[in-house]
């Protein structure tokens, strides 16, 4: 399983025109027939599970008999899982049982399904782990999804694929890997996710190692607080939908004025929470150009404290599995 290498990828970038793929463009990066090779790239996110073209809940159920749809459904070594109907309990690891793998065959699938196939001989797998943790977790989760010949059902459809690699890139660098050509000489990247933030320190189109960090607590922290505030102000359990609602949309249909301001309340220490890490390790907002990306990028649109022209949101929550793809089919493509 091939390692990450920044340089190649720099350059692999630059000779395939970087900024936005279009779709067609995308669909032969995904299958490239003359290496006969299947790109499937997913971002498994503690939220959610993303793929270039779609973004599902990442819940994996097992259900004891038949399920009565078959919709959302996978059988897997004679079992039924509904996938992608709520979220995944937070776990430690994700390598320590077979739920992401479940959601990587769904993905697979939807792969398959998007080209008109049912069956493919030779599929890679690329995906990503926080960049902070890529020496450590990248090989334990490349064999993790390596597992080579599988058979499984997915919306009632039989499928069946091998899986003959893993690429592992890190998150948040992914993310601009398809506009590392148009960016800064010298920019922060900060990709705040479900778990994590990942920054990335970017100076002529490549990382800066030594600068780059990843921070623990994220989005789904934040969400938590804010449940335990309302809860403790108003005695209400607010579901997790109602606080996503005001993260994206600053409002929240239904719900009381009293409420959605406090909510905004708690966006608000959260944003000035992540500028404050920022600056903890060097990096001032106010004069420091930086791409926010991921499921927070809209939350510091919305409710962070700097702002301007040096400060950009990359709101697609899809960019580090684009970015994924993108890297594996400039390597396949040389």
């Amino acid at each position: 399983m091939e390692s990450f290498c920044v340089e190649r990828i720099t350059n692999l970038q630059i000779n395939l025109n970087p900024g936005v793929v279009p779709e067609k463009e995308r669909i032969l990066f995904m299958l490239i027939k003359e290496k006969n090779v299947l790109i499937v790239a997913v971002d498994h996110g503690f939220c959610s599970l993303k793929l270039p073209h779609m973004v599902m809940e990442n819940g994996v159920t097992k259900i004891l008999t038949d399920p009565a749809f078959k919709e959302n459904t996978i059988f897997y070594k004679g079992s039924y899982y509904k996938v992608g109907e709520g979220r995944l309990a937070m776990k430690d690891e994700k390598t320590e049982d077979d739920d992401y793998f479940i959601l990587t065959l769904a993905a697979i699938a939807e792969e398959l399904k998007r080209n008109g196939l049912h069956h493919h001989n030779n599929v890679v797998i690329a995906a990503g782990t926080p960049f902070g943790r890529i020496g450590k977790e990248k090989d334990v989760f490349a064999k993790y999804l390596g597992r080579g010949f599988q058979e499984f059902q997915y919306c009632g459809e039989k499928y069946s694929c091998r899986i003959v690699d893993v690429k592992i890139f890190p998150q948040c660098y992914a993310a601009v890997a398809n506009r590392l050509g148009n960016m800064e000489t010298d920019q922060l990247v900060v990709d705040i996710g479900s778990k994590t933030i990942d920054v990335v320190h970017v100076r002529n189109h490549r990382p800066v190692e030594t600068e780059c960090f990843s921070h623990p607590q994220a989005l789904i922290d934040c969400t938590r607080k804010i449940q335990n505030v309302i809860y403790n102000q108003f005695n209400v359990q607010l579901p997790e939908d109602k606080i996503h609602a005001v993260m994206n949309n600053g409002q929240c249909r239904g719900m009381s004025a009293e409420i959605v301001k406090n909510i905004k309340e708690q966006l608000v220490i959260f944003a000035e929470q992540v500028e404050s890490k920022l600056k903890e390790n060097g990096y001032n907002p106010v004069i420091t150009p930086i791409i926010y990306c991921g499921g927070g990028a809209v939350v510091m649109r919305l409710y962070g404290k700097t702002a301007g022209e040096h400060i950009c949101y990359m709101e697609d929550v899809k960019a580090n599995a684009i970015g994924y793809e993108f890297i594996a089919a400039a390597m396949y493509k040389r």
